[in-house]
Order: structure tokens, then sequence, then C-alpha cells
């Protein structure tokens, strides 16, 4: 099994955590800062990775709830400008410091800082591949765990921070990682990895990078190393304006979704979001969300005795009901001593949910007959409607431009719900639905889970 696969991976890193611990070195203090052990090497250059290995660990089980969204809206999406934009960052590396513009290291140091990742990274990502030999989503070969276009894009993202991000400004390091995040995400739309390969190949990438330069550090000492343009250190006072993806296990609060109707309750589900405020005030700012709540269906209470369904059916499934909110309003954050932070938010705006059917699994001979393996039977349809959502976290920021949160959110949002079902199959193979019925269904549940939070002072 993988898990327990990826449960080693976890447990390997968080070894590599401890052996660096013993040699923990401190930072120069700032205003903010204290040394400590939230400023230690081991902290520094593992809190990420572990966070994202186990990110892939806790998500195996969901991996296919995720890319049944992914099926359901667009599943024949091709377009594979992931192949290319997973080395942008790195070449904007080489590209500036061609063009004149400095980075934090010379060219030499940089390009030798960058072939240490590489190689980390590539032997890393493919002893793992080879080992746990895990079948990509789409069936074609079993090398998709983890993903090497992810662990290359964030390698890439890492170097831009680490050459520019950290040098010159902290816009380099957003433009990197967005970049490397939308690699993740197009291996993802393109149906060639899982959600857990990708997430444990971006903590691979950016593992390799912190270690490249480590190693670099240890051979080339100060050489090769330009003066610090600027001392910036975070004032008491810094207004915390940021970007932050999050994800979070969802738990349903209605009965409209946890009680059983009609033989249909819900599982807990999983919340997936990116939100980013700006802040004119040390502790107010305004901003938004946009974040998709999924909740798979447990149907196995619902009973058709349709004698026609029974003819050609003997299973059945309902797919999973999704909804996606966009939301704006006031976020806020109170910072408390050690560089901890109590956040907020108050939100509201509009949800629409994603249609979704009961689909019957045919018999094998009503699949050879009709030529397919599924037939929907119910279609449901929810309609956009007006939302709200708030939110309480604990922050901790553990470098100058990044911070991590644990939170809890409500989300509120009631839909009325449109049930057709199938009436007729035209001659061209399209379904034909006939409405039937409405009803309204309470949508609210809280998130608990994780945020990944990038600073723009």
């Amino acid at each position: 099994m993988i898990f327990p696969f990826s449960k080693r991976l976890l447990l390997g890193f968080t070894a590599t955590f401890f052996l660096l611990s013993s040699r923990a070195q401190q930072l120069p203090p700032d205003t903010l800062v204290r040394p400590g052990f939230w400023q230690s090497e081991a902290v520094r250059i593992t809190t990420v990775p572990v966070i994202l290995f186990a990110g892939s660990a806790l998500t195996w089980g969901e991996r296919k709830n995720v890319r049944e969204l992914r099926n359901r809206y667009i599943p024949t999406f091709r377009y594979h400008f992931d192949d290319y934009m997973q080395y942008v960052p790195a070449v904007a590396v080489f590209g500036l410091n061609a063009a004149g513009v400095k980075g934090k290291h010379t060219l030499k140091r940089a390009f030798f800082s960058y072939a240490f990742s590489a190689v980390i990274m590539g032997v890393t990502v493919n002893a793992i591949k080879y080992t746990a030999k895990v079948e990509r989503p789409d069936g074609s070969q079993n090398n998709s765990f983890p993903s090497g276009h992810t662990a290359n894009s964030f390698m890439n993202a890492t170097f831009l921070h680490k050459e520019y991000g950290q040098y010159r400004h902290p816009l380099y390091s957003v433009g990197g990682y967005a970049m490397s995040t939308a690699t993740a995400i197009g291996r993802q739309l393109n149906n060639r990895h899982w959600v857990s390969d990708v997430l444990a190949g971006a903590g691979i990438g950016i593992l390799s990078t912190e270690l490249g330069y480590l190693i670099a550090e240890k051979v080339y000492k100060d050489k090769g190393e330009r003066p610090v343009l600027h001392k910036d250190p975070i004032p008491v006072d810094g207004k915390p304006s940021f970007l932050e993806m999050r994800m979070g296990f969802a738990t349903a609060t209605t009965k409209d979704l946890t009680g059983r109707v009609d033989g249909i309750k819900a599982k807990e589900g999983f919340n997936l979001g990116l939100s980013g405020a700006w802040f004119p005030h040390r502790n107010i700012g305004i901003g938004g969300e946009f974040a998709f709540t999924s909740f798979p269906i447990n149907d196995e209470g619902l009973v058709i005795d349709d004698p026609d369904v029974t003819e050609i059916s003997n299973a059945h499934y309902t797919q999973p009901m999704g909804i996606r909110y966009l939301h704006a309003g006031p976020f806020f954050s109170v910072p408390l001593p050690h560089n901890w932070f109590i956040t907020g938010k108050v939100l509201a705006g509009s949800s629409l949910g994603a249609d979704g059917n009961v689909v019957l699994v045919l018999n094998d001979e009503w699949k050879e007959f009709l030529e397919m393996n599924e037939f929907p039977y119910l279609r449901y349809k929810p309609e956009a409607t007006f939302s709200w959502s708030a939110g309480l976290g604990i922050q901790k920021r553990i470098a100058r431009n990044l911070g991590l949160k644990a939170y809890t959110s409500y989300f509120d949002s009631d839909h009325d719900f449109d049930i057709d079902i199938v009436d007729d199959v035209d001659a061209e193979g399209k379904f034909i639905f006939r409405h039937i019925g409405r009803e309204k269904v309470r949508f609210n549940h809280f998130v608990f889970g994780l945020g990944l939070t990038a600073f723009i002072w």
C-alpha cells in the first residue's frame, strides 16, 4: 500500500528535521523575530516540506474524490502549459543575471547551488517513483508518485526566491511560487497526477533547493555572496498584507446534509481555498477569498424500485455535492509576542453549486448494448445564492515573508436544488431530462485546516 509508504516518507523527513536541530544556528535578530527554536536551521529548512508531505499522506484517501471534480467539469482538458512553466523561475534567474540585475550570489555560485539542488531532486523523485510504482490517474504508467514536474517547478521557484525574492523584493518569490502552483494544478487538470503526488513533489522540490544551498554554503563559505542590499526588519507595526493557500476538512452542521434523506447522506468532505488581503492598518485589511467545498455522498440507503432501472442496472452512486464560494470583506490581524498572530475574517458574497447526478452502473448485457458503462438517472442543479463566511486562525511567522496558519471557518449558504429525471435519449445519444421537483438544501459547514501564507510587507 502507498499510504504507509507516504507515512515512511514523512517520518524520514521528520528525522532529517531533528538531525538538523542538533546543529541549529541563530539568525540575526530584528525588532520582531527573536532567536530560538523557530529560527533554527532545522525549522527554516524543513517546516514547509514536512507540512506538504503530511498533506500528501492525509489526502491519499481523498485523491479520487479530488480527481472526480476534474472529470465532472473539464474531462477533456488538454493544455500542456505545465511542461514549460516549470522551468520559468530558473530561466528568470539566469536571464536577470545576464541582463545585469544582480542576485544574492554571483552567477557561478548560484549555478553551483542549483546544480546540487537538481541532483538531489532528480535522484529523490526517481528513486521514489520506481519504488512506489503508483499508477497515474489516466492509467498510462506506474510512475505517478511523486510528481516530477511539480518537484522541478518548486525547486526552480525556491531558487528564484533565494536569489531575488530574499535579496531584492518578495514579489519575485510570489511570481515564482505562483508559477510552480500553476504547474502543480496543471498536472492534475491534465489528469497526469493525483493531488497527493503534487503535494509530495512540492515538498521535495523546496527541500532539494534548501539542501543544495546548504551544501554550497559549506563549500563556498562567504565567497560569491554579494553584500546585503538593505537591512529591512519587520517593525512591530508592520501591515500584514498577504496571499494564502488553504486546505482543510469540512464537517456539515445541518440535517439537510447529515440526516439521511431519501436514502442519501453526506459524509465529511474537504475544502480548498485561496485568499488575499491588503492591510492599510496593522490590524484591519480588506480582501477576498475563493473557496470550494465538496461533500462525497453516501447513497447506500437509496432504493430505486423502478422495474426499468432494475432491469438494466444492479448498482448506483451519487456524485459529490460541490459548492464554490466567492466572498469579500474585512480581515483582521492581532500581533502577539514571538511572531504569533490571531487572525479573523467576516466575508460575504455569492455561492454557486455544481450540477450532479445519481448514476446507474449498467449490467454487462446493457453495457454491451448501449456501449457505455454508466447511465445518469437523476440530476440535481443547485441555483446560485447569497452566502457568507467567518473564521478565526492562529498564525506563526516562520520566515520574513512566510507564515503557517491553523484555522477554522464557517460557511453558510442555502441553495434551491432542481431535481430532474432522465426521460429519453435523442438520436445523437444526448440525455433528455424531465423536471420532477425542487428542494432547498442548507449547505452550512465548518472547515478545519492549515494555511500557507505569503506576506507582502
